[in-house]
């Protein structure tokens, strides 16, 4: 496969994750235990791929700040799917999608500093992270969660269709 192709297909996924993750919240309450688990799984996993995508396009410009970021992010994914052991304790969740946040944030700062095409996810990165400190700060977990959150999925929606561009922009593709 093509490294465009897999760019293009990484935006798609990451796309559909980061939309799926915005309308969540207004799905989840209608659905059983077991179904709202699987939509979690899909999220991450599309997310993933968004990620892997990244790395793809732009890991070799990011240099070792970019593959930093990059571990640490696809560590928490895994510990974020894993926090029903209590692998970190019972707050578990909480720092494991505090990690995740905490390494798209350090993979965008190596984006801004190479000057890459992603400044848009990357500053929305940037931005789940502020606001979900300032609602730390200001004891607020409620409304500072929610946008933290939008924050973090629009990044993913950002990413995907820059990929997407990316991605058939060097094979060609006007489409």
């Amino acid at each position: 496969m093509r490294r465009e192709t897999l760019w293009v297909l990484a935006g798609i996924a990451a796309v559909v994750g980061g939309l799926t993750d915005l309308v969540g919240p207004l799905l989840y309450p209608h659905l059983a235990e077991p179904a709202r688990q699987a939509v979690y799984v899909l999220i991450d996993v599309l997310l993933l791929f968004g990620l892997l995508g990244l790395q793809s396009a732009a890991g070799r410009a990011t240099g070792v700040l970019g593959l930093v970021g990059f571990v640490v992010a696809v560590s928490a994914v895994l510990l974020v799917r894993s926090s029903a052991t209590n692998v970190l304790g019972p707050a578990s969740y909480a720092l494991a999608s505090s990690l995740w946040v905490i390494g798209m944030v350090v993979i965008s700062v190596a984006i801004l500093r190479a000057g890459l095409p992603f400044k848009v996810p990357a500053g929305l990165w940037i931005a789940a992270l502020v606001i979900g400190l300032a609602g730390l700060a200001l004891k607020d977990q409620g409304l500072a969660h929610r946008l933290a959150a939008a924050c973090f999925a629009l990044a993913s929606v950002a990413l995907g269709v820059q990929l997407v561009r990316q991605g058939r922009a060097v094979s060609g593709d006007p489409a």
